[in-house]
This record gives structure tokens, sequence and C-alpha cells, in this order.
């Protein structure tokens, strides 16, 4: 009966030793955005060169990098952060529409994006109104 007290007991240790290890804090970033949209307003097709920063905050604490944008159209490129971002550390999203062979409208572009960070994929949005003149 001791033996199998002893046994039982034994597993019982290596259990809660388990557990208590499998929740130590894992290093991880998470990505806190000022805004995930930015209204540009109405401009003219003559001056549809637009440039949107977005800003962010790596609220994690592990460095966050970013591995890629996919805009929803050629007219808009993007510049993200050469570098990781360290954790409290705040980064910059550099959005860039030429929109001068595009058609007058309404428009609402979106930007993909996949970083190390928690989410892992977020989106972000461009909304504006180019007229003709």
């Amino acid at each position: 009966m001791t033996k199998r007290f002893l046994f039982a007991s034994l597993v019982l240790l290596l259990a809660f030793s388990s557990l208590s290890f499998s929740q130590t804090k894992e290093k991880k970033a998470s990505i806190q955005l000022d805004s995930t949209t930015a209204n540009i307003g109405t401009f003219p097709k003559s001056a549809s060169s637009k440039t949107v920063v977005y800003t962010f905050k790596n609220v994690g604490n592990d460095k966050l990098v970013f591995y890629d944008a996919k805009p929803d159209c050629g007219c808009i490129t993007v510049d993200l952060p050469e570098k990781p971002v360290k954790p409290g550390k705040v980064g910059k999203i550099v959005v860039h529409y030429k929109g001068l062979y595009k058609r007058p409208g309404r428009y609402n572009h979106k930007i993909n994006f996949a970083c190390s960070g928690s989410p892992a994929y977020f989106q972000l949005r461009l909304r504006f109104v180019m007229t003709e003149k």
C-alpha cells in the first residue's frame, strides 16, 4: 500500500510541476494600432498623390517584425518599419496613394498585413473621394 501511495504521489507531483512550467509567460509581440481607418477626405484627381501615416505601439514583451503588406490596388505602396520594433516602442506604417490614372469616385482600399505579433494578421483601410476637378 505504501508503494502505491508513494507512486501515486510521485505521479501527481510530476503532473503539477509540468502544469506550473507550462504557465510561464510566453514571449510574444502585440500590436496596438491608434487607428485602423484613415479618411483622407475629398480631393481632385490632379492632386491625387497622398501619404498617410498609421502609428502603432508594441505592447507585447518581444520584438515586433512585419513580414508582408498586401494592398488591394497597385496604386498603393507601403513602407513598413525596416527594423524590429522593441517592446513598449512606437512605430509607423507609411501608406502612399498615387491615383493619377484612377477614375474619380469614392474609394475604400484595404491593406492586409502579416507580422510576428498578436494579431498576426490585420487590415488597415484608406477611404477618400476623388473628384475630376
